[in-house]
């Protein structure tokens, strides 16, 4: 089949969240089908992350967009009543590059990846569209506004309720609905009920995400993640601010080691306090996580699964995570994760793996276990190839001589 794959980012290098599923599912569809890709990038400096899909799509078509464009529109559509989500990705050039692209090649099939990027499936009505929520972000920009002081908290409420109109009226129009988790399959029935949808999960790529046996820093905690994004910077603050200062009283050789790209400046102050170091981008964070003894997932704004933790977990390391980081995993309290969202409760967790080795190497073994029989990427994209099966082209029969 031929396949357009629309997403946000350009799905290269896969070193995000929203990054490395696009890019494990396009590699998955590609085996199979002719998969051309087409989305935004990041400024400019972004479209030469395209050559990285040169081996595993037919085309990559991408538009480079502003944060400045994005600000602008996102502030005009507060007048408007559009979601700021969707208004503020509402690029006309690549607007104009699908429909031209549509027009000459004609899909068989459009997979959409986020809810903010389905704009641009929306003219085609007459071919099957599957869109991958992901997660529904309009429940994202409800937790924003539960912790956020007014006049923020009214922008992000009212950003809630524009985005699940949008989000149900498009699971309305396409063909399937997708998403990561039961729990969000939950949440998508109880939301937009009537709309059948199924849940094909994130996976781990367990060959990159293997641990090289290296030597661990005693005390050593690790969170890997983009650093100028909300949710983790809300993160580690609070993990600095109520937790870590309770696992130093305890252990005071315990160090906390922040590693990924983009640190806000919040974050980068955080470097100042005892046993904190921020390392902002570094090209690869197996080396992080293969010398610590334990990963945090102190997470208050989560939703679905963190491939973070994942890659944690993959890695042989023992997670203490939020509820709601834990939550999006599916695997048992104690299958390589523990979990709390009470400050004391959650150094508690991470001061026994920190003491006790032999409970430390019994979590570890635990936790490569879990992703290993849950999930494998050829595993959770099985149930992808059942569903666009559904929508293959019925051959035309010659007719007989």
């Amino acid at each position: 089949m031929r396949i357009f794959f629309l997403c946000r980012r350009v799905p290269f290098p896969p070193d995000r969240g929203d990054k490395i599923a696009t890019y494990n599912v396009i590699r998955h569809l590609a085996r199979r089908h002719e998969v051309h890709v087409l989305c935004l990038a990041d400024g400019v400096a972004d479209l030469a992350n395209q050559s990285g899909l040169g081996d595993v799509t037919k085309s990559v078509t991408a538009v480079p967009v502003s944060a400045a464009a994005i600000r602008w529109r996102a502030a005009r559509a507060l007048l408007t009543g559009d979601p700021l989500s969707v208004a503020a990705l509402a690029e006309s050039e690549l607007h104009a590059a699908v429909q031209q692209k549509y027009d000459a090649l004609r899909p068989h099939l459009i997979l959409v990846y986020s809810s903010n990027v389905a704009q641009f499936a929306e003219p085609f009505p007459l071919t099957p569209r599957i869109m991958q929520f992901g997660d529904l972000d309009s429940l994202k920009w409800g937790q924003y506004a539960a912790r956020s002081p007014i006049p923020l908290k009214w922008v992000y409420a009212a950003e809630e309720r524009r985005l699940l109109a949008y989000e149900q009226r498009i699971a309305q129009e396409f063909a399937a609905a997708l998403v990561h988790t039961a729990a969000e399959q939950r949440d998508f029935e109880r939301l937009i009920p009537g709309v059948p949808v199924d849940v094909v999960g994130n996976g781990v790529d367990l060959d990159h995400f293997r641990s090289a046996g290296s030597a661990k820093e005693p005390g050593g905690i690790v969170f890997t993640g983009v650093m100028d994004y909300r949710p983790n910077v809300d993160a580690v603050q609070w993990f600095c601010d109520a937790v870590l200062p309770l696992v130093r009283a305890e252990i005071p050789g315990a160090s906390f080691t922040i590693c990924g790209d983009r640190p806000s400046r919040p974050v980068r102050r955080l470097a100042r306090r005892p046993g904190v170091v921020v390392t902002g981008r570094v090209a690869d964070t197996r080396p992080y996580l293969d010398k610590a003894e334990v990963f945090v997932a102190p997470l208050r704004l989560a939703r679905g699964i963190q491939n973070k933790v994942l890659e944690a977990l993959a890695m042989r390391l023992p997670c203490v995570a939020s509820t709601a980081a834990w939550g999006g995993t599916g695997l048992a309290h104690g299958d390589g994760i523990l979990a709390s969202d009470a400050p004391a409760e959650f150094a508690g967790h991470v001061v026994g793996l920190l003491r006790d080795s032999a409970y430390r190497a019994q979590m570890a073994a635990k936790a490569r276990a879990a992703v290993e029989t849950h999930y494998r990427w050829e595993t959770q994209l099985a149930r992808l190839d059942r569903i666009i099966e559904g929508f293959a082209p019925v051959p035309v029969a010659e007719d007989a001589e």
